[in-house]
């Protein structure tokens, strides 16, 4: 955010982790936005705060996300959460939703913004039609070979398919790419929650991951 000593208080108020301090949060920002709506880092972080426990509320960060880009319409990563929070909390992206994805693919010039939408992409038809699955998948990897859960989800797809060593050498290449493991019982002091960067790197790229979920995908191969 723009204005610090306001980030620094919900902060402070997220690290509480109560419903009633991220309430309190939820409402420093929205009260700074009605004053500041320029300010993109606000929009998406009170758009990452509800999808922190014990809130969860997806629908509610979509439609943040809506009048986020309201004002800020070329801000890629707005598309990419909206696509994301749709496709897998949602019930999959709308047609509108998924037009604007290839919108922004077809005008990003940043690899891996398309390698995201790409994967994103893959994932909409993953339970309606395989081979379009695969294809966007690969595409994904060829275009920016640096991310790792396109990687990973290619390879089980070839694992559950019986292409054992096929798969095995996917996942390993992803896990390669895996940048940072946060270590279980180890306190991380500089841990933004509301980080959009950090986000995508988590929960979308897998770049950034815990180490439960990286010895998990160990275990696959």
């Amino acid at each position: 955010m723009n204005d610090l000593a306001i980030q620094n208080i919900v902060n402070g108020l997220v690290n509480q982790s109560t419903g009633e301090s991220l309430e309190e949060a939820e409402k420093l920002i929205l009260d700074y936005l009605n004053k500041f709506p320029q300010d993109v880092d606000a929009w998406a972080r009170v758009v990452l705060l509800q999808t922190l426990p014990p809130f969860g509320d997806y629908q509610r960060a979509i439609s943040l996300l809506d009048s986020a880009m309201e004002y800020h319409g070329n801000v890629s990563y707005f598309t990419i959460l909206s696509s994301f929070f749709s496709e897998w909390f949602m019930g999959g992206m709308n047609d509108f939703q998924l037009e604007n994805l290839m919108q922004l693919k077809k005008n990003s010039s940043d690899t891996q913004t398309k390698a995201i939408i790409l994967y994103l992409m893959a994932w909409h038809y993953e339970s309606t039609n395989k081979n379009k699955f695969v294809t966007l998948v690969d595409q994904s990897i060829k275009t920016c070979n640096y991310l790792v859960m396109n990687w990973v989800d290619l390879g089980n797809y070839y694992l559950q398919n019986g292409e054992m060593d096929k798969g095995k050498l996917l996942i390993q290449s992803g896990l390669a790419n895996v940048k940072l493991i946060y270590k279980e019982e180890t306190c991380y002091e500089d841990y933004d929650s509301l980080d959009v960067i950090r986000f995508i790197n988590e929960r979308i790229t897998g770049v950034f991951m815990t180490e439960g979920r990286y010895n998990s995908i160990v275990n696959l191969i």
